[in-house]
């Protein structure tokens, strides 16, 4: 599903009416009637609905939504939060109209008149905020700032059209204060800021409202922002023929491990079977091998030369290349470790490595001031840092990077020529001709250590099988958070652990196979 900023959105809107001959109050119309049968249908046995109503087009849709309430036999009540005689254009045209039909209207144009409303609007089932749409920049204050607070306060369900006031529609953060709704309605098409945190957690629950736009307008505008959905992912699931045997689906060698990492290194290893791959062959430390063993049945283990500390290094390096010389995927990085002869042995092996490769953890930590070695890459590649991994690269903050999560993404990948997944809430995926996703899948139970390691070894399986890098971030990063979902579901946010998401990954596949 595509994906806007408020710029593409505005330039829809302005080519619906000049291109294909659409009054925009037409695209009012619409959004006000389809957002009033999606509220009745959500919202059933509300009797009481309260809209707040700003000055522009958004309030107009919310004038649009207040007549057709009307119409069905619901109570309501719009506040008009400037005087009428301001209001121009599509808005102007429905406030006449649902004056018209005798909708109550009250102007409430300063905080004195807000304040002697409060008794009456706490009566409401629902508050809708119709008062501030996408096209909102700058700083909110004074009477709309009090506003915003004030509805907040009441602790009543809102519902925001479009986007919840006072939220940026680019960036998902709010300007100085924001509506928090309980539901969004939004326009046309998802705007980046909705689904972006912290704007997802302001937005709630979003419901997308069919405008009636165009569909060759959406796709003649190149939007290269998409949302990540179950329609849109598992037909990317690699077809397996009848007559399929293990040496034909696949074979992943993941280098990983370090004294106290075993965990990760088989993890990541378990992953890649999970996923479908027909072999994972698994290289540790020599030293380490008993305890690899014991923890895998199904993995093959290989002791690799180690340096004093028990890690892998440059001594390992011949070993690995003959590993790799048959294998359809590599998966370097979990507990690697990151003394000197770790990052050596990394830095020399990914200019080497002709197949696919999935870097994370200690694989890149290795690159950090030395990204230049990414170019000299031979085969595609796949980078799955997480916010302080993806700081640690660019030499900057944590902070910069969650403020522009999108951004750094896209960047990092055109620049570098991989696909790069910056993990977190609502991860994100970016390819180097500018393609990013969003992904709708996952939860806050997930934010614990060896899940990031499970998703190294679903994308390697998924590599294994063929599946093209985009498509296997695209497929890997959805089912790997469809099957904390599913963990979720059964234990909750606290208990869930990373194994957990390994014994639902066939539950998130099931049904879906070729």
């Amino acid at each position: 599903m595509k994906v806007v900023t408020k710029l593409q959105m505005q330039e829809i809107d302005k080519k619906a009416s000049a291109e294909f001959n659409i009054p925009s109050i037409i695209l009012m119309e619409n959004a006000g009637l389809v957002s009033s049968l999606i509220l009745k249908e959500e919202f059933s046995g509300v009797n009481k609905i309260t809209i707040f109503a700003g000055g522009g087009n958004n309030g107009g849709d919310g004038l649009v939504i207040a007549r057709h309430l009307f119409n069905q036999g619901i109570a309501v009540t719009v506040y008009l939060l400037k005087e009428a005689d301001e209001i121009k254009g599509d808005a102007l045209t429905n406030l006449n109209i649902t004056r018209a039909l005798g909708v109550p209207i009250k102007e409430i144009p300063n905080v004195e008149e807000l304040k002697k409303e409060r008794s009456n609007i706490l009566e409401a089932d629902i508050i809708l905020d119709a008062i501030l749409g996408t096209g909102t920049s700058g700083e909110i204050e004074g009477f709309l700032a009090n506003v915003i607070n004030f509805l907040n306060d009441t602790h009543k369900p809102i519902i925001a059209i479009d986007i919840p006031s006072g939220l940026d529609a680019d960036t998902g953060f709010p300007l100085g204060c924001c509506i928090r709704a309980k539901a969004t309605f939004t326009l046309g098409l998802p705007k980046i800021g909705l689904l972006l945190y912290p704007g997802a957690e302001f937005a709630g629950e979003i419901s997308l409202v069919d405008i009636s736009l165009p569909k060759q307008l959406v796709e003649d505008e190149q939007i290269k922002v998409n949302l990540l959905l179950k329609e849109d992912v598992l037909p990317l699931l690699p077809r397996r023929a009848e007559d399929a045997h293990k040496g034909s689906c696949g074979r992943v060698v993941t280098i990983a491990g370090s004294v106290g990492m075993t965990g990760a290194a088989v993890m990541t290893a378990q992953s890649c079977l999970a996923m479908g791959a027909g072999l994972s062959i698994l290289g540790t430390p020599k030293s380490l091998n008993p305890i690899v063993a014991a923890k895998v049945t199904e993995v093959i283990t290989k002791p690799l030369s180690e340096t004093p500390e028990q890690t892998v290094g440059l001594n390992s390096y011949d070993e690995i290349m003959e590993l790799v010389k048959d294998a359809d995927c590599v998966a370097i990085g979990p507990g690697l470790g990151r003394n000197n002869e770790v990052v050596n042995l990394v830095r020399k092996l990914i200019p080497k490595v002709n197949i696919p490769m999935v870097i994370d953890a200690d694989g890149l930590f290795a690159l950090a001031g030395n990204l230049h070695i990414l170019k000299e890459k031979t085969s595609p590649v796949i980078i799955t840092p997480h916010p302080g991994e993806m700081a640690m690269l660019l030499g900057i903050t944590t902070d910069e990077v969650q403020k522009d999560r999108l951004g750094t993404a896209q960047r990092f990948a055109q620049k570098y020529q991989l696909v790069v997944i910056l993990k977190g809430a609502r991860t994100i995926i970016a390819d180097p001709e500018g393609n990013t996703f969003i992904n709708s899948t996952g939860n806050s139970g997930m934010a614990t250590a060896g899940c990031g390691d499970v998703l190294t070894g679903m994308l390697a399986g998924l590599l294994a099988q063929d599946v093209s890098v985009l498509d296997a971030a695209k497929l890997g990063v959805f089912l790997h958070g469809l099957s904390g979902d599913l963990v979720l579901e059964e234990k909750g946010k606290y208990s869930l652990v990373a194994s957990d998401l390994i014994a639902k990954i066939p539950a998130a596949i099931k049904g879906n196979e070729k």
